[in-house]
């Protein structure tokens, strides 16, 4: 098993909305992944799927890379890819589903009610893109929208964990070869200071729910790696292998 970590954009955000109730508001930096997990004998997995161009400038995200050119570094085509993981279903994890029209999505149905139900008045929904929303009734017609409740395995070694916290659904996924453990928080951790501070960021879903994720983070990933969902200090603990793709190791 291999995973890449393909990084499409940068972002500079106040230190206290990565970290909630901190002081100050000198700038931190963000990276933007998503994640390809590749077996010799099954077709690729993404684990979200990145945003479009038009998102990157609106929400002020820069050095912007489109997925499609990302996924060509790893000589893979969007058309190629049959199983996407979304953590959840915030702008910059869920975007642009059109790009891959092959394509199951498998979103916890904590998320997919929240954003196209009883959360549509609320201020996180902000957070997410409405565009691509208004394509999950499309896709759920096409058999194309695998709506899981609690954790799910997508292939041999890989599985979702259902978190919540940052966001109803938020999930992890936890790729486990025999070999050795790797654990994708995506933003159940947005930094690697969130967790080792247990301190959330200040779009919090649930305070309750995202402490318990920092622990199951933790134990998942075991002896293993673990992996945030923006943190620039990741990409110390990746291999280049293309600009802006990285292997984990």
């Amino acid at each position: 098993m291999e995973i890449f970590g393909c990084i499409i954009g940068s972002s500079q955000r106040k230190r206290d909305y990565m970290f909630h109730l901190a002081h100050g508001e000198e700038p931190v930096r963000l990276i933007y992944p998503f994640w390809v997990v590749r077996s010799a004998d099954a077709k690729p997995i993404l684990v979200d799927t990145g945003f479009a161009a038009e998102i990157a400038a609106q929400r002020g995200v820069g050095e912007y890379l489109d997925p499609t050119e990302a996924l060509g570094r790893l000589g893979i085509a969007p058309s190629e890819i049959e199983t996407v993981a979304i953590s959840h279903l915030h702008y910059d994890h869920f975007g642009v589903p059109e790009r891959f029209p092959n394509a199951v999505f498998v979103i916890q149905r904590e998320d997919v009610d929240y954003y196209t139900r009883r959360g549509l008045g609320h201020p996180l929904r902000k957070a997410a893109d409405p565009a691509s929303l208004d394509l999950l009734p499309e896709l759920r017609a096409a058999g194309r929208v695998r709506e899981i409740d609690g954790d799910a395995t997508l292939a041999n070694g890989v599985r979702c964990v259902h978190v919540g916290g940052h966001s109803p659904g938020m999930q992890i996924v936890v790729c486990d070869d025999g070999r050795s453990r790797t654990v994708l928080a995506c933003d159940a951790s947005h930094f690697y200071e969130n967790l080792e501070t247990r301190t959330p960021t200040a779009l919090i879903h649930d305070y309750e729910a995202y402490q318990l994720g920092f622990e199951t983070i933790e134990r998942e990933a075991g002896a293993g790696a673990w992996y945030p969902g923006h943190d620039p200090a990741m990409l110390e603990r990746l291999e280049p292998v293309a600009p802006s793709v990285y292997r984990v190791p």
